[in-house]
């Protein structure tokens, strides 16, 4: 569920079965102008775990030490990252904001939402209603 940070309104929300569906967040790099891709596995407690960066060079803000470093198609991959995050935020930008996909599935293009807004992108409504126990006499 995409929400404004500051006001809690509902900007986007997509059902999810809430574990293993990748997202891909895309955007283009504000300052060297250059693809950006981050690949998360949305976890089974509602949680976001970084796997893959993608960029296409670097820059400010790009990290530089993360993770098994090649470079595969004219990118410089970063993986196995496994970097969780209950909650990913940004201030929002239309311009850089490519998509963010769930699994083939477009979420929300930078369009989609307004110019800089505080935002937060969450997992909600994940989780067991009661704990099973096994029956015993």
């Amino acid at each position: 569920m995409l929400r404004d940070q500051q006001t809690g309104e509902v900007l986007a929300s997509i059902p999810v079965e809430g574990g293993g569906e990748q997202l891909t967040y895309s955007w283009i790099h504000s300052a060297e102008f250059i693809p950006w891709i981050e690949e998360f596995t949305i976890q089974k407690d509602g949680s976001f775990r970084l796997d893959t960066i993608k960029v296409a060079g670097f820059g400010a803000g790009i990290p530089e030490n993360k993770g098994v470093t090649s470079v595969k198609d004219g990118m410089v991959v970063m993986e196995q990252l496994d970097q969780v995050f209950r909650e990913i935020r940004w201030i929002h930008s239309q311009t850089a904001l490519t998509s963010i996909t769930v699994g083939n599935t477009i979420f929300i293009t930078g369009e989609d939402v307004p110019h800089h807004i505080p935002v937060e992108l969450t997992i909600e409504g994940v989780g067991t209603i009661w704990p099973r126990y096994p029956l015993t006499k």
